[in-house]
């Protein structure tokens, strides 16, 4: 069956998390990546999950130092639609496998860059760190007064790296979408700064606002330094020692659960009357309520009570990676499989990132081992120089240029949108379907989507940009 990128040929030259989920990403949806290594391999092929990021790739060892290494480079690059790579600025110019030399010899070629803090600017050559990009970002101080000290706390999740590889993806799609309609092909470039501001759809905005409305927004210190953690998202100790996880950000649902463990009675005190926004002295008196109630079931007894009797608790038990994986929902919706890889086994892995009906994506392989593929792809032969230049396209690649140009049409430019989405996740995504072109029409109902009250509705102001609005009844 034909997958959605089958006959995409990609030269993967990147290294560490970003690129190289983005290209695993590209593999899993039918594309022939080959992964371009230096004759010692990519560092990270020393991290575990690095069986996971190379799978279904195949390995050509290249030494892009030597003048043949570079030969074999430019004979091979005008099979590729796509190029991908992580180096910092200016080195795969020197190494002379940049745009302009590449796209030279294949006119309509894709070739997409991902860095640590983008490719101009004073800290263009800085280390490009998930660490240290979360902390310039300002991310990490969202978690001050979350960690019971004073200060900033890191977050164990690669947020920056993960949003990178997506932007990897979506804007190389996008630019095979292009070139699709125009034959030409152009450049990309990404970061994990680039990346990472998706997460954050609040804080800078609601900074912003302080500043210029200061009546309608008073100065708020947790905005800089962070905020405890919020009652409707509280872990909590069970009986019997296990952890569940309370989420009931919806108001209602925060009711709910505060009835459905026993603290119903709190409403009939004037200071929790606002109840879940309060006074920091009420809130946190509220909190150990919640925790000591918590401690009087077992995790079992819990789950069974907020499933069957009380339908409109969310809580669900903390899991390790192990546990996940064999999570039930997790087999029966593809989201883990089993592949056979040839150094550790049997082995489970997360499968791909969505499913489609008509071209369903799929995991073509374990990791490939150092320089497995070498003869087979480098023994392939090139085709006719010129042809490459001037086959179906025609064109001069384009060099995308920084900033938006509202005369240029993005690549999504004709395509409508119905968004029925609420809340973050789906909103977020019409968000950034709409820069790319497509016109995005949220459909809301008379009484519109809850997170315009949440928050003033300050996030709404990313998850909605670039969108248009219908309040319609659809009872």
């Amino acid at each position: 069956m034909t997958e959605a990128l089958q006959g995409i040929t990609v030269l993967d030259f990147t290294q560490g998390m970003a690129g190289s989920i983005a290209t695993m990403v590209l593999s899993d949806f039918g594309a022939e990546v080959i992964k371009i290594e230096s004759p010692r391999g990519d560092p990270f092929r020393a991290f575990p999950p690095s069986l996971v990021w190379n799978r279904g790739k195949k390995s050509v060892v290249v030494d892009l130092q030597s003048s043949e290494g570079r030969r074999q480079l430019h004979q091979l690059a005008p099979q590729a639609d796509v190029v991908v790579e992580s180096f910092r600025p200016g080195v795969a110019e020197r190494l002379g496998i940049g745009y302009e030399e590449l796209s030279a010899v294949k006119p309509d070629l894709v070739y997409t860059s991902v860095t640590g803090f983008g490719p101009r600017g004073s800290y263009a050559n800085y280390k490009g760190y998930e660490a240290l990009v979360a902390a310039k970002s300002g991310r990490l101080m969202v978690f001050a007064g979350m960690t019971g000290r004073e200060g900033p706390g890191h977050a164990a999740v690669n947020a920056a790296s993960h949003a990178a590889a997506m932007a990897v993806v979506r804007g190389t799609l996008s630019a095979l979408s292009v070139r699709d309609a125009t034959g030409k092909g152009q450049r990309v470039d990404t970061s994990l700064l680039q990346g990472v501001t998706y997460y954050d759809l609040s804080q800078w905005i609601l900074w912003q606002m302080m500043i210029n409305f200061p009546d309608e927004y008073p100065f708020d210190e947790t905005v800089i330094a962070g905020r405890p953690s919020p009652l409707q998202y509280l872990p909590a100790r069970t009986k019997d020692g296990k952890w569940i996880q309370l989420a009931n950000l919806v108001e209602r649902l925060f009711h709910a659960q505060i009835r459905a463990i026993g603290l119903g009675h709190i409403y009939k005190e004037e200071r929790f009357a606002d109840t879940p926004r309060l006074e920091d002295d009420a809130r946190e008196e509220l909190r150990r309520l919640i925790l000591a109630k918590m401690q009087e079931k077992t995790l079992d007894e819990w789950m069974e009570y907020f499933v069957n009797e009380q339908g409109d608790v969310a809580a669900e038990p903390f899991m390790t990676a192990n546990e996940g994986l064999s999570h039930p929902q997790m087999i029966y919706n593809r989201i883990v499989e089993q592949i056979e890889d040839p150094t550790v086994g049997p082995m489970r892995m997360l499968g791909t990132m969505f499913h489609m009906d008509g071209t369903p994506p799929s995991i073509k392989g374990p990791a490939p081992l150092l320089g497995q593929h070498t003869e087979e792809v480098l023994g392939m032969p090139s085709p006719d120089r010129n042809a490459a230049t001037n086959g179906a396209s025609n064109g001069t690649a384009s060099v995308a240029k920084s900033g938006s140009n509202p005369e240029r049409p993005g690549p999504l430019s004709g395509v409508t949108v119905l968004d029925l989405s609420t809340v973050i996740a789906g909103p977020l995504s019409g968000s950034l379907t709409a820069e790319l072109g497509a016109r995005v029409i949220r459909i809301e109902t008379l009484q519109g989507d809850m997170m315009r009250g949440h928050y003033n509705g300050i996030a709404t102001n990313r998850t909605m940009a670039g969108t248009e609005g219908l309040s319609l009844n659809l009872k």
